[in-house]
């Protein structure tokens, strides 16, 4: 194989080592000129020069601005895609309503698990006593137990 053959071979190796190491992001679509807007064409024309340029940061700041101008200019035109996000303080709670659940499996066994299950119980004393019985009956000492509630977001404050 001569040198620049293995160079390639190299070259393609990085390539993909850095592909894998740092995917690819997507990214929307860039921003479509409102027909009949004079700002937005040359903004759109300025896109299009650099992407012919081949300068990637040219192009976004000209997506960007485009962007900004159609919020600040075109307002109902993007009325139905724009959205706000206000930050807004909340608690995770509990949910008093509803009642938790406590369940364990067993995962002991030669081959493959057992697999049997004390199925829901209203708390953890009676997932415990299941485990006490099973393992009386089969001498099975390994379980997988599992806690599961109802949670509800409320207003902080």
């Amino acid at each position: 194989m001569d040198l620049s053959a293995e160079v390639r071979k190299a070259n393609r190796r990085s390539v993909n080592r850095l592909l894998m190491a740092h995917p690819l992001v997507p990214v929307s679509p860039p921003p479509e000129p409102v027909p009949g807007c004079g700002e937005c064409a040359g903004l759109a024309a300025r896109r299009n020069e650099a992407r012919a340029a081949d300068d990637g940061s040219a192009e976004t700041d000209a997506d960007v601005l485009l962007r900004r101008h159609q919020r600040r200019v075109h307002e109902a035109h993007s009325a139905g895609t724009r959205r706000v996000f206000r930050y807004v303080p909340y608690t995770i709670v509990q949910d008093p309503s509803a009642e938790p659940e406590y369940e364990a499996r067993c995962v002991s066994g030669d081959e493959a698990d057992c697999g049997a299950a004390s199925g829901p119980c209203r708390s953890p004393a009676g997932v415990e006593e299941w485990q006490r019985r099973h393992t009386q009956e089969t001498r099975h000492t390994r379980y997988r137990r599992s806690f599961a509630d109802y949670a509800v977001l409320e207003p902080f404050g």
